[in-house]
């Protein structure tokens, strides 16, 4: 009985199912990945593409502005953690720049800056793109 379920034509089926479900998976992944990175909309995505962009986390915030003119993003958000958190946050992806926490860095095709005042608790960030998008 068990050898008429299995048969050639089914064990291919279970391996084209089981092999292109997956890659199906990771291919758009991938595409949502590169869709969000592209982005140069305030609103869809926008912490996830500062994210791709800097490599800085974005811890829990609200956001105070966003706005694109040409090819600069500058976003200010006000940062919602405790005192405890905060220290943590700024050591991990900051250095002191009296008298503000600072961090910038370069990509092929984004120059960003980012700044973050814990005594207000204002987390900035400009980004330059560098290549037409």
């Amino acid at each position: 009985m068990l050898y008429k379920i299995i048969t050639k034509k089914n064990v291919l089926l279970l391996l084209s199912v089981s092999i292109g479900l997956p890659l199906l998976f990771m291919t758009g992944c991938r595409a949502l990945v590169k869709n969000i990175y592209q982005s140069m909309d305030c609103d869809q995505f926008n912490i996830d593409h500062i994210e791709l962009r800097t490599g800085i986390n974005i811890p829990s915030v609200q956001r105070n502005y966003c706005e694109l003119i040409d090819s600069v993003r500058s976003v200010s958000f006000q940062v919602l953690l405790n005192t405890e958190e905060l220290e943590i946050y700024s050591a991990k992806y900051f250095e002191w720049n009296a008298p503000v926490f600072t961090a910038e860095g370069e990509r092929s095709d984004t120059r960003w800056e980012a700044s973050l005042d814990t005594s207000s608790r204002a987390l900035n960030f400009n980004l330059y793109y560098l290549k037409d998008e």
